[in-house]
């Protein structure tokens, strides 16, 4: 079956330390040596669990806000190293600058 790699922040050591030095390996290497492998299956399986959730939710907000048509929604989802997907809670900002999933859903015309 085949996989993806997937790497994950929590595998990934940045403090000012593990900087790229001559003598050590460079920080490319490291998250090369921490990646996680996970099967396709899993992540469709798991993207479309999502996405599911995401419709039950957006379906039964409400159309306006404050008077305000809600015309996009934009959403940051996070990838771990076995495959699950989720939105990030506290510190979302700053997890969801290193990478993963972003979804723009748009109101159709």
């Amino acid at each position: 079956m085949p996989n993806i790699l997937i790497f994950t922040s929590d595998q990934i050591d940045s403090s000012p330390s593990q900087k790229v030095t001559r003598r050590g390996k460079s920080t490319i290497d490291k998250i090369a040596d921490k990646a996680s492998s996970v099967a396709i299956k899993t992540l469709q399986e798991n993207m479309s669990r999502f996405i599911n959730g995401l419709d039950t939710i957006i379906s039964t907000s409400p159309k306006e806000v404050g008077g305000l048509s809600l015309d996009e929604i934009e959403i940051h989802a996070n990838i771990d190293g076995e495959g699950n997907i989720g939105i990030a809670g506290i510190g979302g900002a700053k997890i969801a600058a290193q990478g993963g999933i972003k979804f723009i859903l748009r109101k159709k015309q």
